[in-house]
């Protein structure tokens, strides 16, 4: 579902406020200031796509600076990790007591459950994916080794992914709600295959692979093709060891997927998007 949050329609003196408020609701309570002259005629846009499980919000302002400080991190129970890409304008963010300064094609992953700070010098356009710690946990086991590292835009699978979400944020206002299911999986893919290939040296441990395996077939069910060679290609593994994950599981990896497509068909049905329907 795509929202347009009307800041713009807000007198000037009441949009920095107004602002302020939004980014608390939509992503986590955080600290935001700007310059008094910037503040008196301060632009700003906001818009969100609901991809799923995932949210993509793009968020374009003035100069200003962003601070997620401890008190402000007691105020909530869940703390997703935010994926920030810069898509215009310049930026300076520390995490951890490193810094980053991302330009345009950067991306950078912060975690909403430790203190960070973030600067923006001029007017820039961030498109920002808000992921549950969950599913940003079985794309990488240790996603915290990536704060306060610099995604870079010329490295070939860094800039793909940049790309692909500019792209999504640029029609985001057109996308149909099937299209929507299929861009969450292809941008966790995506995103997925990014920090694997970061990822620091160090075997995962069956359960930690059977769990990443379950997300996959989970965001690409929809996939004609799906079956234990394809998810075996997918994560470097013989068709084998696939089958060997489910051993210990009470169905096979053949009658999961059909499980979870009949679970996903059901849903559908149930939605209430088809109440009207016989």
């Amino acid at each position: 579902m795509y929202q347009s949050y009307a800041i713009a329609d807000c007198r000037p003196r009441e949009r920095f406020d107004s602002f302020r408020a939004l980014v608390n609701d939509v992503f986590c309570p955080m600290e935001i200031d700007s310059q008094r002259m910037v503040r008196d005629a301060f632009e700003a846009r906001v818009d969100a796509v609901d991809l799923g499980n995932v949210k993509l919000v793009r968020v374009s302002t003035n100069p200003l600076q962003v601070r997620r400080r401890p008190q402000d991190i007691a105020h909530i129970s869940a703390s997703p990790y935010l994926v920030k890409f810069q898509l215009k304008g310049e930026s300076l963010w520390s995490q951890r007591g490193r810094q980053v300064h991302a330009r345009p094609g950067d991306f950078v992953i912060a975690s909403t459950a430790e203190p960070y700070s973030l600067t923006f010098c001029g007017d820039y356009e961030m498109p920002v994916m808000v992921v549950p710690e969950a599913i940003m946990r079985r794309l990488t086991p240790d996603p915290d080794q990536f704060l306060g590292q610099r995604m870079a835009a010329e490295e070939a699978d860094c800039g793909l992914l940049s790309s692909f979400v500019a792209q999504v944020v640029a029609r985001m206002n057109q996308l149909s709600e099937p299209m929507v299911r299929r861009i969450e999986a292809n941008v966790l893919d995506l995103l997925g295959a990014v920090l694997s290939a970061r990822a620091k040296p160090g075997s995962l441990t069956r359960e930690q692979l059977l769990a990443q395996v379950k997300v996959y077939i989970q965001e690409h069910m929809h996939d004609r093709g799906l079956g234990p060679a394809t998810i075996a290609a997918a994560f470097g593994i013989s068709t084998r060891s696939v089958h060997m994950l489910f051993e210990t599981e009470p169905m096979t990896v053949g009658r999961y997927i059909r499980a979870q497509r009949i679970a996903a068909c059901r849903r559908t049905l149930e939605s209430q998007e088809l109440a009207h329907a016989s």
